[in-house]
């Protein structure tokens, strides 16, 4: 069995000067002053022979080759969701836009169709989960999702709950609201009924970042979640330039995918500078 978290870059466009200030000028106050040091990476700039255009072909073709049962995507625009729905017939997608009209980015599950998707949804990271757009007020200009999956794998004979998120690019306190929140979420869940975790995504935070500590830590351990790629080095590479390269993806899981767990490895290919996403794809394997 193939888990995968692939935040798979928005095919975003370089900002003018103007535009740029315009956009540091709507971030919340003292948003900049609590930032955390990855927020230099995740400005917009111009991804040249590594847009989206350049890349989507081969996306498809490392999801083809490697068939992974489920994929937790990050940054999907609504375009390029068309494109790999359109094109991933054998994947049905969940998930749906962070913004208050469903649109803009989102994170989103493909779920392979010789499982059993039994259950979805989806809720914003802010005091007010069900209110589409809604943010915490500590936070960049940018809603944050977490959608969420009830899948049976039938050759396993196993159902598990499933959360892909991407937490804020800005601001470490807004990061650390989104974590906790997602923490009781799952809490919430497994009282209600209890099933095997997996929790992947995008947190923007290193492993020894403040704001991760609760998932590291006591609530975390509470909830039986260990990080499966605890090992895997850098994850955000910025298409391979080292002074942008810091580890903020990962893959957490509970039993019984933790005893279950027989590897982790980056999609990490490279052809002269061309990339599948600024990030490294992670992948972990498991063998029930």
């Amino acid at each position: 069995m193939k888990i995968v978290s692939f935040n798979i870059r928005c095919d975003i466009q370089p900002l003018e000067d103007d535009a740029f200030r315009k956009l540091i000028g709507q971030l919340p106050e003292n948003a900049i002053e609590h930032a955390g040091p990855q927020a230099k990476l995740r400005f917009p700039k111009d991804d040249g022979i590594n847009a989206w255009k350049f890349r989507r072909d081969r996306v498809l073709n490392k999801i083809e080759l490697e068939r992974p049962e489920i994929i937790g995507f990050q940054e999907l625009l609504p375009h390029q969701a068309d494109f790999l729905r359109k094109h991933m017939p054998e994947y049905t997608f969940i998930g749906h836009g962070r913004d208050a009209d469903y649109g803009g980015e989102r994170p989103m599950i493909a779920v392979r169709n010789d499982l059993e998707l039994l259950s979805y949804s989806a809720f914003w990271l802010s005091p007010t989960p069900a209110v589409p757009g809604s943010r915490f007020e500590i936070q960049s200009q940018c809603p944050r999702t977490c959608v969420v999956a009830e899948v049976y794998f039938p050759e396993q004979k196993l159902t598990a709950r499933i959360y892909d998120t991407h937490l804020d690019h800005l601001c470490a306190e807004a990061r650390q609201a989104g974590l906790m929140q997602l923490l009781a979420v799952i809490r919430e869940d497994n009282d209600t009924h209890p099933l095997p975790v997996l929790l992947m995504g995008d947190f923007n935070a290193a492993p020894e970042d403040q704001e991760l500590k609760p998932l590291f830590g006591d609530e975390g351990k509470a909830l039986g979640l260990k990080d499966l790629t605890a090992d895997t080095g850098i994850t955000f590479h910025g298409y391979g330039q080292p002074e942008d390269s810091i580890k903020i993806d990962y893959i957490f899981a509970t039993e019984p995918f933790v005893g279950a767990h027989t590897g982790t490895v980056l999609w990490d290919e490279e052809d002269d500078g061309r990339f599948l996403s600024d990030h490294y794809p992670v992948e972990t394997d498991f063998s029930f």
